[in-house]
């Protein structure tokens, strides 16, 4: 378990193998207190530490992993969003993430107002029901908060609005994406136990639906 709130980054150091295998990340200033079996989540997957140095760790990367992350993707030199998992005695900063990447989101747009950063996301469906106003989304493991949201043109999922501050750019990866770039996307827990409960007792959640 997570809450979203990012430690620090780190750079993949190489590329993963189209049929798996591991993926090493540099530059990690908790890398020397890792130990084996412990669970970090990289750009929010949660992935097993199988290894580690002072200044880098290791993990194994899965066929599953590959189909629902764009981990296939990265390329050394990459920076990556780095959580270690939440202890029980943690405070809460951002909200309750498995570090199961649900699917891949999309930048649409980015535009700057005051100290702000604007950023269009595109939710594809039927995930994009789990959407609220004002409440959570995991953007790359980010924590944030949901402006609002709207269909899409192509009424293929949601387009949501978040609003960036200067903080949350200067220390992930996300001050660095750009429109058409790809992201690792996990919606709201809650939202989704909810969903189910909903299903097995027959009656759709159109109050969720965006």
């Amino acid at each position: 378990m997570f809450s979203g709130i990012i430690e620090t980054t780190g750079q993949v150091q190489s590329s993963v193998p189209a049929r798996g295998g591991s993926l090493t990340v540099t530059g990690v200033a908790f890398a020397k207190d890792l130990v084996a079996g412990e669970s970090v989540a990289i750009n929010g997957a949660c992935m097993t530490v199988v290894s580690n140095d002072p200044d880098r760790f290791s993990v194994d990367v899965s066929l599953e992993t590959l189909r629902v992350t764009r981990m296939g993707e990265m390329r050394p030199g990459e920076r990556v969003n780095l959580e270690r998992a939440m202890r029980l005695s943690d405070r809460l900063g951002g909200h309750l993430v498995l570090g199961h990447v649900d699917c891949l989101g999309r930048i649409e747009g980015r535009r700057s107002s005051g100290n702000t950063e604007f950023f269009s996301l595109h939710v594809p469906a039927p995930l994009h029901r789990y959407l609220i106003p004002k409440g959570s989304i995991t953007v790359d493991g980010i924590s944030l908060t949901v402006n609002a949201f709207s269909d899409s043109p192509d009424r293929t999922g949601s387009l949501v609005e978040l609003a960036i501050i200067p903080h949350t750019l200067a220390v992930t990866t996300l001050g660095e994406r750009k429109p058409g770039d790809r992201v690792h996307l996990e919606l709201d827990l809650v939202g989704k136990y909810v969903d189910r409960f909903r299903e097995v007792d027959g009656a759709p959640l159109e109050a969720f639906h965006g």
